[in-house]
């Protein structure tokens, strides 16, 4: 009997060289381009939108101050009418400072005379 054994390929232990599929490449490149435009799109829309709800609470907050400045005016502007009222600066004037009204004897009634500038020589109009 004869030995059994097979002849086999040689192995050649040379590393493999793979060629670049220029096509793949391209494609893969305008797929990635493709979503980073997809995404800055959608940065962008998510950014509008973010920055108009802001906006609307500023606007919102605003709103409520201007109310509440408004409502504070109105109180200021009754005070003061208050304050300025004659009963009460007439109260002060007697009760605080120690004034008194004044009678016919104590007061005078001067009249205020508008003197007329004198017409100058030249005429204005003549009928």
């Amino acid at each position: 009997m004869e030995p059994d054994y097979g002849l086999r390929k040689r192995v050649q232990n040379q590393p493999i060289q793979r060629e670049l599929d220029v096509a793949r490449q391209r494609e893969l490149v305008r797929t990635v381009i493709g979503g980073a435009c997809v995404l800055v799109a959608v940065m962008f829309a998510a950014w509008q939108h973010l920055d108009a709800r802001r906006l609307g609470k500023v606007e919102f907050d605003l709103t409520e101050r201007q109310s509440r400045l408004l409502e504070e005016r109105r109180h200021l502007a009754l005070e003061k009418v208050f304050l300025e009222g004659p009963a009460r600066v007439e109260a002060i004037a007697t009760r605080q400072l120690g004034m008194k009204p004044p009678t016919r004897e104590t007061s005078a009634v001067i009249e205020r005379v508008t003197v007329t500038s004198s017409p100058t020589s030249a005429v204005v109009a003549q009928r």
